[in-house]
C-alpha cells in the first residue's frame, strides 16, 4: 500500500511540477502580451488581467504543495537543531499534524467555497469561478497524498 502511495506520489509531483511551469509561462506571456497591447498598440485587452491572475492562483496553490512535498516552507531551524532528538522527533509530529490539519481545512473551506461560487462567472472570460476556486481543496488534497507518502517529517 505504501509502495502504490509513493508511486502516486512521484507522479503527482511531476505533473504539479509540469503545471506550475506551464502556468508560470502562461503568466509571463499574458503580462508580457498586456504590457505590448497597452504600451506599444494603445489597445489593452480585458481579459489578461483575468488570466494571468487566475493562472498565478493556480500556481500559488500548486506550488504550497509542492513546497510541502519538498519540505520547504517557512521553519525554525536555528531553534529546532538545538533540542534534543527526542524533542526533535516531537516538534516533527507536531509540525506534520499541523499540517495534515490545514490541508484538511483547505480541502472542507475549499470545497465550500467552490459550492459557493458554483454560479458565478468572471467578468471578462466568463470562466466559472469555481474552476478558480478549486484550486484551493485540489492543493489541499495534494499536501495530504505529499505529507502521507514522506517520511516522518513535514
Amino acid at each position: 500500500m505504501l509502495g502504490a502511495l509513493k508511486k502516486i506520489n512521484r507522479y503527482l509531483v511531476t505533473l504539479e511540477t509540469a503545471l506550475a511551469g506551464g502556468l508560470l509561462f502562461v503568466v509571463f506571456l499574458v503580462v508580457l502580451t498586456q504590457v505590448l497591447m497597452r504600451y506599444l498598440f494603445g489597445w489593452p485587452n480585458p481579459w489578461s488581467e483575468e488570466l494571468s491572475r487566475f493562472c498565478f492562483i493556480w500556481l500559488s496553490m500548486l506550488g504550497a504543495a509542492l513546497a510541502v512535498e519538498r519540505k520547504s516552507h517557512f521553519g525554525f531551524d536555528q531553534v529546532v537543531r538545538k533540542l534534543s532528538p527526542e524533542k526533535y522527533r516531537w516538534v516533527r509530529r507536531l509540525a506534520k499534524v499541523t499540517v495534515a490539519a490545514v490541508s484538511a481545512l483547505l480541502i472542507v473551506s475549499g470545497l465550500a467555497l467552490v459550492h459557493l461560487t458554483g454560479g458565478q462567472h468572471s467578468p471578462a472570460l466568463d470562466v466559472p469561478m469555481s474552476w478558480v476556486y478549486a484550486s484551493v481543496p485540489v492543493a489541499g488534497f495534494l499536501m495530504l497524498i505529499h505529507l502521507s507518502s514522506g517520511e516522518d517529517s513535514p
